[in-house]
C-alpha cells in the first residue's frame, strides 16, 4: 500500500508522458533522449529512464524524478508542484479541501471568461476605435496587445455582471472574483467594478488570470483613480502579484536577471524592445513575497524606477529588501527621468544601453550621496556614512557586507570599525525569517566543507535511499553517537521514525531549501549515471557503500582529532606547560598508531 501522496502521484504518472509535454523525446535503447530544457546544447545529453522513472542530464547534471522535473522546469515550490501533479494524477492531497478548491476554480473560470469578454470589447466592441488608437499611439504593437491579453471594460454598470450571470455564475461567484462591487442596499445592489477602463490582466506564473490592473480610458473620468486593481481575493494577493511574470519567467532564467519596472506599459514596452525578462509590481511596493517568486528564476535584479524623489526612495527600499533576500540589485538610470515606455516609443536602443550600463545598487547610492554631501567635512562624512549604513546593514552575505564596509571606510578616509559602529547603531529592522537553520546549507558551502562533512553527505543519502538501513542505524546507539556531531545526519536520524523511514514522507515534512538538499543526496546515493544508461543500486549494494564510508568517516574523525592535538601541543610548548605536553604527546602517539 502506498503511504504518501508523493509515492501515489509518482505511481500514477509516467515521467515520459510528463517530460514529453515540454520537450521532444526520442527513443534511444532503454532510454529516451532530448536536448536538455535546462541549458543550451546542440546534441542531446538529456536522458529519461522509463523503467526507473527518473531523468538526468549529462551536460548540466540536473536529475531527479517527475516531481523534480516539473518543479525545475516551472520554477515552482514543492507544494505548488505537488498540487499540479496531484490534479493531473487524480490524487487528493491530505490537506485538500474540495469546497475551497471548487470555489477557487470557479473564480479562475470567471476571470478567464471575463478576460475573453474584455478582449472582445477591445477588438470588436466599444474599445475598437479609441482604445486601440491610444495603445498604438503609446507604441504598443498588436502582437503585444495579444501577448499580454489587454482588453477594455466598456462604460455601463452591469456589463460583466450580466455576461457572467448568463454563463451560469452566481452574483457571489462574480463578487468573489473581484469583478463587481456590492452596495448592500436596494434590489440592484451589485455593479461592475471596472467601467470605461483599459484592462491589464495580472497572471500567475502558470498563466492563469488572477486579477486586473485597470487604467482609466483616454478621455474618461479623470476624477477617479488613474489605475485601480482587483481587491484581495482567494486567488489574487497584491503582495505576491508580479505583472508580466508568466511572459517573462523563461527569459529571466535564460538571461539570469530580471528587470523590475514600475508600470504595466513599461513592462510591455520593455518586452517589445527585446527585454522579455521584465516585470512590474502591481499596485504595491516591492515585497518579500514577490522576491521569493523572483528568486526561483534568478538572484540578479535590475531596478528601473522613476528618477524623482519618490522613485529613488522606492529604489532604495527595494534594494534593502533585495540585499536581505540575498539578491544582487542594480539600478538603471534613464536620461531626463523618462520611464521605459516613453524611451522605447522614441528609441528602443536607448533602453537596452541603459540596462546594459546599470550600476550596482550600493555603487549607485554612494555616487548619489557624494553628489549631495561633501566627504571632506565632518557633517558630510556623517551624512554619507549614515545613509549608506542603512543599506549595508541589510546585506545578508557577510563577505559582501565586509567589502562595502571596507570600501566606504576608504572613500571617507576613516577606520573600518567606525563604519561598522555606524551600521550597528543604524540597527535596520530586518524581518528575515527565510534563513533556515538545521540542514538548509549546501551548494557552494560544501566547497569549503571538511572531508568528514562531505562523507556525512554521502552517508545521509545512503540512509534516505535504503529505508531498512536508515531504521537500523536509528536504533544503533553506538552509530548514533558517532553521527551526533553532524547536523544533517542528526536531523535525518531524529526524524526517521516519524516519517516511517520514507524519503518521500521526509520531503513532505521539510521546507524547500531542505528538500533540494535531501533530493540531491538521495539521487546521488541511489543511482549511478553513465553514457550507456542508469544503474540503480539495490539495498545490499547501498549497505556495502555505507560500510565503506563509515570506516572512512571514523578515520577522518581521528585525523581531525590528531590535528587538534597538534595545535594544542604547539600551545603547550609556547606556554611551557610540560605536564599537558606529556599527556598530549601520549595521546598523539596512540591515535597515530590506531590510524595506521
Amino acid at each position: 500500500m502506498l503511504n504518501s501522496p508523493v509515492e501515489e502521484i509518482k505511481s500514477r504518472l509516467n515521467i515520459v508522458d510528463v517530460v514529453g509535454e515540454y520537450v521532444k523525446l526520442q527513443k534511444a535503447g532503454a532510454n529516451w533522449k532530448a536536448n536538455c530544457p535546462f541549458h543550451h546544447e546542440k546534441s542531446p545529453s538529456f536522458m529519461v529512464n522509463e523503467e526507473k522513472q527518473i531523468f538526468h542530464c549529462f551536460g548540466c547534471n540536473k536529475g531527479g524524478d517527475v516531481i523534480t522535473f516539473v518543479k525545475e522546469i516551472e520554477s515552482l515550490d514543492f507544494k505548488e508542484t505537488l498540487k499540479i501533479l496531484a490534479e493531473k494524477a487524480g490524487v487528493q492531497l491530505a490537506n485538500f479541501n474540495p469546497k475551497v478548491q471548487n470555489e477557487k476554480n470557479k473564480v479562475l473560470e470567471a476571470l478567464e471568461l471575463a478576460t475573453g469578454f474584455y478582449e472582445k470589447q477591445l477588438w470588436d466592441g466599444a474599445g475598437k476605435e479609441k482604445i486601440l488608437k491610444y495603445l498604438s499611439d503609446r507604441g504598443i504593437s498588436t502582437e503585444s496587445i495579444r501577448k499580454f491579453r489587454l482588453g477594455y471594460a466598456p462604460e455601463g454598470w452591469d456589463n460583466i455582471l450580466k455576461f457572467l450571470l448568463g454563463k451560469g455564475f452566481s452574483a457571489n461567484d462574480i463578487l468573489a472574483a473581484g469583478l463587481i462591487i456590492d452596495k448592500q442596499i436596494g434590489t440592484s445592489r451589485y455593479y461592475d467594478r471596472f467601467r470605461d477602463r483599459i484592462m491589464f490582466p495580472v497572471m500567475d506564473v502558470m498563466g492563469k488570470v488572477v486579477g486586473y490592473s485597470a487604467r482609466v480610458a483616454p478621455g474618461g473620468d479623470e476624477s477617479q483613480a488613474k489605475y485601480i486593481n482587483t481587491p484581495e481575493t482567494g486567488v489574487y494577493h497584491k503582495s505576491k502579484a508580479l505583472y508580466g511574470i508568466f511572459q517573462a519567467k523563461q527569459e529571466i532564467k535564460n538571461k539570469n536577471f530580471v528587470l523590475l519596472v514600475e508600470g504595466n506599459l513599461d513592462v510591455i514596452a520593455s518586452h517589445q524592445a527585446g527585454l522579455e525578462n521584465t516585470v512590474a509590481v502591481s499596485g504595491t511596493a516591492l515585497t518579500f513575497e514577490q522576491l521569493d517568486i523572483l528568486k526561483r528564476y534568478t538572484e540578479n535584479i535590475k531596478m528601473l524606477f522613476d528618477m524623482d524623489s519618490a522613485g529613488q526612495a522606492a529604489a532604495r527600499r527595494s534594494a534593502q529588501l533585495c540585499f536581505e533576500k540575498g539578491f544582487s540589485p542594480a539600478v538603471v538610470a534613464l536620461e531626463d527621468g523618462k520611464d521605459a515606455a516613453d524611451v522605447v516609443a522614441k528609441d528602443p536602443q536607448k533602453l537596452l544601453e541603459a540596462v546594459s550600463k546599470s550600476t550596482q545598487a550600493l555603487e549607485y547610492f554612494l555616487k548619489e550621496e557624494l553628489k549631495n554631501n561633501s566627504k571632506n567635512t565632518v557633517g558630510g562624512k556623517k551624512a554619507i556614512a549614515k545613509s549608506l549604513a542603512e543599506i549595508i546593514g541589510h546585506i545578508s552575505n557577510k563577505i559582501e557586507k565586509m567589502h562595502w564596509i571596507s570600501k566606504l571606510a576608504q572613500e571617507l578616509e576613516v577606520e573600518e570599525n567606525i563604519i561598522a559602529d555606524v551600521i550597528k547603531n543604524a540597527s535596520p529592522e530586518t524581518s528575515r525569517t527565510f534563513e533556515e537553520k538545521n540542514v538548509s546549507g549546501g551548494g557552494d558551502d560544501l566547497k569549503f566543507a571538511k572531508r568528514s562533512q562531505m562523507i556525512c553527505e554521502k552517508i545521509a543519502g545512503l540512509l534516505l535511499a535504503n529505508s531498512d538501513l536508515w531504521e537500523s542505524v536509528s536504533s544503533d546507539d553506538e552509530l548514533k553517537s558517532i553521527f551526533l556531531e553532524d547536523e544533517i545526519l542528526r536531523f535525518i536520524l531524529k526524524e526517521g521514525k516519524s516519517v516511517n523511514f520514507s524519503y518521500e514522507n521526509m520531503v513532505m515534512r521539510v521546507n524547500e531549501s531542505v528538500q533540494n538538499r535531501l533530493q540531491e543526496m538521495y539521487f546521488d546515493a541511489k543511482y549511478k549515471f553513465g553514457q550507456n544508461g542508469v544503474e540503480e543500486f539495490d539495498k545490499n549494494q547501498i549497505k556495502e557503500i555505507f560500510d565503506h564510508y563509515l570506516e572512512e568517516y571514523k578515520k577522518e574523525l581521528q585525523k581531525e582529532r590528531i590535528n587538534s592535538i597538534i595545535r594544542d601541543i604547539k600551545k603547550a610548548e609556547q606556554n611551557g606547560d610540560k605536564e599537558s605536553l606529556l599527556l598530549l604527546m601520549n595521546e598523539f602517539s596512540k591515535l597515530s598508531k590506531e590510524l595506521k
